[in-house]
């Protein structure tokens, strides 16, 4: 076939322009020493004025990227406790991208998006929340119990009450009719 040999340059690379995620997983301690992994997905393409910024002055992108996602959440999770950490994940996700963005701006690179995408704790920690989580709700359900039990008492209780007013009312009522009774048979044997 034909053929062209372009003497001065030696190999031809291609550069994508279009957008590419990559995923960091960083490794970190919270403030009550709870390891924690996170997941940062990076949103990032290259601007195509810069593709010669991009490939001449960067060697490894991806690691670069990565260094300076780990750089950021390692500087924000060990100031926070675990709960605090899944509370600020949004926050936590705008200082990565502002940080990743102005570092690798020189370099041609925009940054669209980061998204914290998972906060994994160590599995002895998981399982222990899991637990806590469990009494709790056993302790919750057992408190409904009682009070279902006390409102199922109080409304026999009062049942009982009634039925013995209701009694005491019939008891009266007898007793009243047994008296009249007796009053008119004494009433009709005096006047015989």
């Amino acid at each position: 076939g034909f053929s062209f040999v372009y003497w001065p340059f030696q190999t031809v690379d291609f550069v994508s322009i279009k957008v590419t995620q990559i995923n960091v997983n960083t490794h970190t301690k919270t403030k009550d020493n709870v390891t924690v992994t996170v997941t940062c997905a990076i949103q990032y393409s290259v601007t195509p004025q810069e593709c010669d910024d991009y490939y001449f002055k960067l060697h490894n992108p991806h690691m670069q990227i990565s260094a300076y996602v780990d750089d950021c959440i390692r500087s924000q999770i060990p100031t926070m406790t675990l709960d605090e950490s899944f509370e600020s994940k949004e926050s936590m996700a705008d200082a990565v991208k502002s940080q990743v963005a102005h570092s690798m701006e020189p370099y041609g690179i925009e940054v669209h998006q980061a998204l914290i995408t998972n906060m994994q704790p160590d599995a002895t920690v998981m399982a222990a929340m899991n637990k806590i989580n469990a009494a709790r709700r056993q302790r919750e359900a057992a408190i409904e119990k009682a009070e279902a039990d006390k409102i199922l008492q109080v409304r026999a209780a009062e049942a009982e009450a009634e039925a013995k007013h209701l009694s005491g009312k019939g008891t009266a009522m007898m007793r009243h009719a047994i008296t009249n009774g007796f009053k008119s048979s004494i009433e009709s044997m005096q006047e015989s």
